[in-house]
């Protein structure tokens, strides 16, 4: 990849004062690679950790003579878009038989495309271990989600199932092992699960097949999308809340781009309502976040567990205000994709990505015409990743403490001789006054 980097880059690199390694916290060593002049690398954890800026202003990136070299912090891509529902044909497959060893036996008609025409068995029957066999062959799609239209005897129903795959009809793998469906009422709400989420599954059939469940589930109809993504792993921490007057709070311990959170209790089953608030720092009032509900049901051996809430805020601290505190604090789980910091070579290697250092500008290089190309042109996906050695101690915490301010001798004197000079014409005027 041939990319021109512009001189009002590089001039400014050697225009401005630099602040050195030894004057950050922490350090990372940078693995760079010797093909590209542009590099990238994923913020580590304890980035987020030690940094005072919540647009981690206080993070350079330094090459062997210590001099700054030309950076962006930028959100990495997050291209993520579902296709439209496409229906799928369902035929119910015979239950596994114990008195035949090689199980029921099942004739599929298909045609000369491939597509299953019909189903025939004798021992074809809507019990508990029964299959259903999806055609997909009439769609070229990864398919990433299965929407189930499933029916049975009941107010409520919940099932534990299996999905496998095949391109024959003959060789099948297994894709998920153990995927829940339910329509449950609890505490006067109700929670449905009727999607399967699936890695980008391309194959011509699939097979879904009813492990555990009080009754058996009878799938009606089901409906496959895929999805177009590219999204970098998502990283979790789980917190231990303090009590509080108003519920319990808690500490991230970072600047943290968080777009995930949700609420877990220590229990089997719950299902609890709580108002959530944050803030960034402590001096300022919290905001409100909204009220969301989180749970746990287990029926049967079978668990739903709610989504975690989508957020997009860089929050340190939270609140959670819980409708009943009968069973304790809550463990608070949050989420983030972690930034991607873009870099040039420049200079000798190795490079160091120093962090973490109070009362410091941020930085803000002119390179928004690079990255906008980069873009545009979709390069950016061409731009390697270089690695980070383990986190060192440079200056250590005491750089995270704002020095002192320096005494300002030039205003005391000129204040000092203003004063003076003041008394002096009032202790004059006070003479002529008397004579």
């Amino acid at each position: 990849m041939m990319i021109r980097i512009s001189p009002l880059i590089l001039l400014s690199a050697s225009l401005w004062v630099h602040a050195a390694p030894a004057d950050f916290a922490r350090g990372r060593v940078v693995e760079h690679i010797e093909s590209s002049d542009v590099q990238r690398a994923t913020v580590p954890q304890d980035v987020y950790e030690w940094v005072v800026r919540a647009d981690l202003g206080d993070l350079r990136v330094y090459n062997d003579e210590q001099q700054e070299v030309p950076y962006a912090i930028r959100r990495p891509a997050r291209t993520e878009a579902h296709t439209p529902w496409v229906g799928l044909p369902v035929f119910v497959l015979p239950a596994p038989s114990k008195n035949d060893a090689e199980g029921s036996r099942v004739n599929i008609e298909l045609s000369d495309s491939g597509t299953v025409v019909a189903v025939h068995g004798a021992s074809i029957s809507k019990v508990p271990g029964a299959g259903f066999l999806i055609d997909a062959s009439a769609i070229d799609i990864r398919i990433a989600e299965l929407d189930i239209d499933w029916s049975q005897e009941g107010s409520g129903s919940i099932g534990k199932f299996q999905v496998d795959a095949s391109d024959d009809l003959d060789v099948w793998r297994t894709i998920a092992r153990s995927v829940t469906l339910a329509t449950l009422q609890t505490e006067g709400r109700q929670i449905i699960a009727d999607k399967i989420t699936l890695p980008g599954v391309r194959a011509r059939y699939l097979k879904i097949t009813q492990l555990d469940g009080a009754t058996p589930m009878i799938i009606n109809q089901v409906s496959a999308r895929a999805l177009r993504s590219q999204l970098p792993e998502r990283h979790w921490k789980a917190l231990t809340g303090t009590s509080s007057q108003k519920g319990y709070e808690y500490d991230t311990g970072g600047q943290f781009p968080l777009d995930r959170i949700s609420l877990e209790l220590n229990r089997q089953t719950f299902l609890i309502t709580a108002k959530l608030f944050s803030k960034p720092s402590l001096e300022v009032p919290w905001r409100d976040r909204g009220e969301r509900t989180f749970y746990r049901v287990e029926v049967d051996r079978v668990i739903v567990t709610s989504d975690p809430v989508a957020f997009s805020v860089r929050d340190r601290y939270w609140r959670a205000e819980i409708q009943s505190e009968e069973y304790g604090a809550p463990t608070l789980k949050v989420g983030w994709l972690p930034d991607e910091i873009i870099f040039l070579k420049q200079g000798a290697a190795p490079y160091v990505m120093a962090y973490g250092q109070a009362g410091i500008t941020g930085r803000q290089w002119p390179m928004s015409d690079l990255l906008a190309r980069l873009d545009n042109d979709v390069e950016i996906q061409n731009v390697p990743f270089a690695g980070l050695s383990a986190a060192t101690r440079l200056g250590g915490p005491d750089r995270l403490v704002s020095a002192p301010r320096p005494i300002d001798w030039e205003t005391i004197l000129l204040w000092s001789v203003l004063v003076i000079g003041v008394a002096g014409i009032v202790g004059l005027a006070v003479r002529l006054a008397r004579q």
